[in-house]
């Protein structure tokens, strides 16, 4: 596996984690594969990339991985060498807590059996904000002990304003992230979209103030007020400013392309080229 835990020497205090290097990977909904062994060759060999990252949910079907999909990821030969992780699409904060704590841990379970190093996963929504806050915690406190035992990073993603649409979603500001980062976990991680970020306008807040748990990054375009997941500067997130962030906080995680890389290439080579220039 390309990680290894340890302290962060030199980095901010409490940060829990130190990647050998930066790893650069695709999402696997925004680029096209006809089945596991042509997606681990197009992000080698086409688009120069470390990694994959799977979409994951219990219907089984495409975009998401198929059970013949995993079939593929479990016997590890095409994917040999290239660093995996998963987005997983539950709603742990609408769940009975039994019911998130078994369906975190079957994802888990899953991840550890395919070389999955993380997992990425929404705190869903909830009409309450303050119930649905302590229902995800409950369902993190539940799964973290086997995410440790069986070497597992969950990374908790920012999302849409709470009061966006009436979505009612989760875990958007800094306020909402600090009481569930109180598990202390090694294995509990933040992941930024920058996308979500746009939206929300407080990019620079939460990167700063989560920073010892950043682990991961979902890089997406939008114009700022819905999630369009444009290409690579064809919105308005300030990119520039962003990559100067990263760099000002000494990230070294996995960042994740998900924006489309389908026939106009342009956007992805441009957005590659100045992340390599900048962080190698």
């Amino acid at each position: 596996m390309p990680w290894t835990s340890g302290w962060f020497s030199g980095g901010a205090e409490g940060d829990f984690w130190k990647v050998i290097r930066m790893q650069y990977v695709i999402s696997a909904l925004h680029y096209p594969w006809p089945d596991v062994a042509a997606a681990a060759a197009i992000v080698r060999d086409q688009l120069g990339l470390d990694g994959i990252e799977f979409s994951l949910a219990s219907s089984w079907k495409r975009p998401h991985l198929t059970e013949a999909d995993v079939a593929a990821v479990l016997a590890g030969d095409a994917v040999r060498g290239l660093a995996l992780s998963g987005h997983i699409w539950e709603n742990p904060a609408q769940l009975e807590p039994e019911e998130a704590r078994r369906r975190l841990r079957y994802w888990v379970d899953l991840a550890a059996d395919c070389g999955l190093t993380d997992l990425v996963v929404h705190g869903g929504h909830h009409e309450d904000q303050k119930t649905g806050l302590a229902k995800m915690k409950a369902a993190m406190q539940a799964v973290l002990p086997r995410a440790e035992q069986v070497g597992v990073h969950i990374n908790v993603e920012n999302h849409y304003a709470y009061d966006y649409r009436n979505c009612h979603e989760l875990y958007s500001t800094p306020e909402e992230f600090e009481d569930l980062f109180t598990l202390n976990s090694p294995n509990l991680g933040f992941c930024f979209d920058t996308g979500h970020g746009n939206m929300t306008k407080n990019t620079p807040e939460l990167v700063r103030s989560l920073r010892g748990r950043l682990r991961y990054v979902h890089l997406a375009d939008n114009m700022g007020v819905d999630d369009d997941h444009l290409m690579y500067g064809r919105g308005t997130f300030p990119w520039a400013d962003f990559f100067d962030l990263l760099a000002e906080i000494g990230f070294d995680g996995i960042i994740c392309v998900e924006f489309p890389v389908r026939d106009d290439l342009g956007p992805f080579r441009a957005c590659l080229a100045e992340m390599r220039r900048r962080f190698g």
